[in-house]
């Protein structure tokens, strides 16, 4: 839950309905946080537990109306907004995909409208390389909206940590291209169906270990030997005692991140690196990149509600207030006031 919302008028509710996280804001008039709302409800779950398209969409509806409840009740008409896997394939509806490259200033107009009990929902299309070698994203375009907002120097990267990782080049508000690694993922398989998930004991943390730093170590120096082959050194160091079965699991990140970041700072262009992910994984991300050189900022992961409301005001759904009622720099829209800046 955000601040004392008394006496301040709801403008937007903005969903961020990812694959196994759902969350919500309530936003005023300014683009500030009112309230929040974070549960597991993801996509993923909800389409796995529908039988057809139409059992599919009705869940959704369900959910969005169950988790927002309060909000719809308190402030009728207010209009909502969302992005993430509910606009995929398999979510609420389909809401398409914006070819790169685009500028993220398109995306308020092509937004998909879908109707919810009283209330309308707008879909946040993803964007799309079309190429031999194609690429998507869905639910990140609107952390990049909300990043740009937040680094005045204007990143020419941003990278985005996850179950999938994107690292998306851009000039200025124009995306040029971007690229998806499965850092994330391989590291969920791994640590829960491989051989070393048997060795393994306990979970690794926020911050940059021993561990982290000698599997980065590893990886840098075994380049000649590939990923594949270094993530099987985990074993046999724990075999010879020289790898605590507790320090598995930040040895193996090690690897794997320092594996995703050293080949795309590779293609990186020069510049300021925007870091837009979660608590979990910012440290560890952070410190890869500029251990490779880059000039890094971090955007937090609520970078989201802010993107939001700028599409929404781009689409009219919202209306931006004149310059002498906006929030100061300090608190920028999408954060609740009072809250510490990333710096």
């Amino acid at each position: 839950m955000a601040d004392d919302a008394s006496g301040r008028d709801a403008a937007l509710v903005a969903l961020d309905w990812g694959t196994t996280t759902f969350r919500a804001w309530l936003l005023d008039g300014t683009g500030s946080v009112l309230d929040s709302v974070r549960t597991a409800d993801g996509a993923l779950t909800i389409a796995e537990r529908s039988a057809s398209a139409r059992v599919r969409a009705l869940a959704f509806e369900d959910t969005f109306r169950r988790l927002c409840r309060s909000w719809l009740y308190e402030h009728p008409g207010v209009p909502v907004l969302c992005a993430g896997m509910a606009g995929s394939n398999h979510g609420w509806a389909e809401a398409g995909y914006v070819d790169v490259p685009a500028d993220l200033g398109d995306l308020a107009e092509h937004l998909t409208v879908v109707p919810a009990g009283e209330s309308v929902v707008h879909l946040v299309p993803g964007l799309r390389v079309d190429r031999p070698d194609p690429d998507v994203l869905r639910g990140e375009e609107v952390q990049l909206v909300g990043a740009l907002a937040e680094v005045a120097e204007g990143p020419a990267t941003v990278v985005l940590p996850g179950t999938h990782s994107k690292w998306v080049r851009l000039d200025g508000t124009r995306v040029t291209s971007f690229t998806t690694a499965m850092t994330g993922e391989l590291y969920g398989l791994l640590m829960r169906d491989s051989i070393l998930a048997r060795l393994a004991t306990g979970d690794p943390g926020t911050e940059v270990t021993e561990a982290f730093t000698r599997g980065l170590d590893a990886e840098a120096r075994g380049e000649e030997r590939g990923l594949a082959a270094l993530l099987f050194t985990a074993r046999p160091l724990a075999l010879a005692g020289r790898l605590d079965p507790a320090e598995i699991a930040d040895y193996v990140s090690g690897l794997l991140v320092g594996s995703e970041v050293r080949h795309m700072l590779r293609g990186t262009p020069a510049g300021v690196v925007a870091l837009c992910g979660p608590p979990a994984t910012e440290h560890r991300y952070r410190f890869a990149l500029e251990r490779g050189g880059a000039f890094v900022r971090t955007v937090g992961e609520d970078a989201a509600a802010r993107g939001l409301w700028d599409i929404a005001v781009a689409a009219g759904l919202a209306v931006r207030p004149p310059a002498s009622a906006v929030v100061s720099a300090s608190t920028p829209p999408g954060t609740p006031p009072g809250k510490d800046q990333p710096a």
